[in-house]
């Protein structure tokens, strides 16, 4: 891997000093993971819409060079090699094409645009150019997800099957602060179904094959939440509840259900099956956290490998009753290769997108797009 150091610039890297600790995203992860990976990037300079946000975050992380403005950044510093557009879905497409024009690999945040014409035109520019892109999947790099994958194409479950990707969280019910307010957007925030979008391409990298056929089913449940600023309630139009019927390749069936309304909800969860065993993702709660002193980025826990293969042999000499081998599975240890950042919590999110800066990394330097890339979303 080529370690020459990468001059990046972070375009929407403002303070929300949000009353529930948990930061804007470029805030609680993209800069705090580029800070963490000095040998391959220089974080050169931040951007946001107003000087003295942007100004607060350079003073705040270290950073040498602030700007309010993304094409006086691109114009002033010609010698930046990468942009991450960390900004909301409406502004993609304008950092992104200003960037590509100006000849930056790009790492941009999902989904990549607001729909297919805008996707496109990104993905095209980024072709013509011989520029390096990659989608904000941070979970793509997740260990226990890397190591499910490589256990599925070495044939530890045999062909699959069945599967079933649930993903319980809060986000959309629980008091909100005001500056969150454009996410329950719907124009805003994108198409509805970008919220299970993380899951889909989970689907497809551990099983190695695309979605063919689908069948979903969207709501809004919660269509109000309370202000926890005080103001006015949050209203949403934005889709909170998603229920999917997949088919992957030809062969393999299953559901993923994406809800954002589940009150104490229990995160992400894997299940599949195979001709020879299961494997499963299942996420682990960690310690505490404090938003006074946890960095603006709150935990969701870590994700688990659990597994078994079946014994055929042994179980022609010993048969065994169905019922018996209900939750017969034990916790897979991890392998240290899928663990390319040192020094960060892995159930944060500054993890994995440091993870997927280190990939990026990489992927630039052997002349290829990074995984995902715009070609794929």
């Amino acid at each position: 891997m080529s370690k020459k150091r990468i001059k990046v610039a972070v375009v929407g890297a403002g303070f929300s000093n949000s009353p529930d600790g948990r930061e804007r995203w470029a805030v609680r992860t993209h800069v705090p993971a580029l800070k963490a990976l000095p040998d391959i990037y220089d974080l050169a300079a931040v951007c946001t819409t107003r000087m003295e946000t942007a100004t607060t975050a350079a003073k705040h992380f270290d950073v040498p060079h602030a700007f309010d403005s993304v094409e006086r950044m691109l114009k002033e510093m010609p010698d930046l090699e990468a942009i991450c557009v960390s900004v909301r879905p409406t502004l993609h497409h304008q950092v992104v094409m200003a960037a590509l024009r100006a000849g930056k690999h790009v790492y941009c945040e999902q989904p990549l645009g607001l729909n297919t014409q805008e996707a496109q035109e990104m993905y095209e520019l980024a072709r013509r150019n011989n520029l390096r892109t990659v989608l904000g999947h941070q979970s793509h790099y997740e260990p226990a997800t890397l190591q499910m994958a490589e256990l599925v194409r070495a044939g530890f479950i045999g062909e699959p099957l069945a599967f079933n990707h649930a993903y319980f969280v809060s986000n959309q019910i629980v008091p909100r602060p005001s500056h969150r307010q454009w996410v329950f957007d719907g124009k805003s925030g994108g198409h509805p179904g970008f919220r299970s979008g993380h899951s889909l391409d989970r689907i497809n990298q551990v099983i190695g094959r695309d979605v063919t056929e689908i069948c979903a089913d969207m709501a809004i449940q919660v269509p109000v939440r309370a202000n926890v600023d005080g103001g006015e309630p949050i209203r949403s139009t934005q889709v909170d509840n998603t229920n999917y019927l997949l088919r992957v390749g030809d062969t393999v069936m299953g559901t993923m259900q994406t809800c954002f309304t589940a009150w104490f909800g229990t995160g992400s969860r894997f299940e599949l099956y195979g001709s020879d065993g299961m494997l499963m993702l299942d996420t682990v709660e960690l310690s505490n956290w404090d938003k006074k002193t946890g960095q603006g980025d709150p935990p969701r826990g870590e994700l688990r490998l659990f597994g078994a293969h079946a014994d055929l042999a042994q179980m022609m000499k010993d048969p065994i009753a169905p019922e018996r081998l209900e939750r017969r599975f034990t916790e897979i240890p991890l392998d240290d290769k899928h663990i390319t950042v040192k020094g960060i919590d892995r159930g944060r999110a500054t993890f994995l997108v440091a993870q997927t800066w280190t990939a990026f990394h990489k992927a630039i330097g052997e002349g290829r797009d990074g995984a995902p890339s715009f070609r794929d979303e």
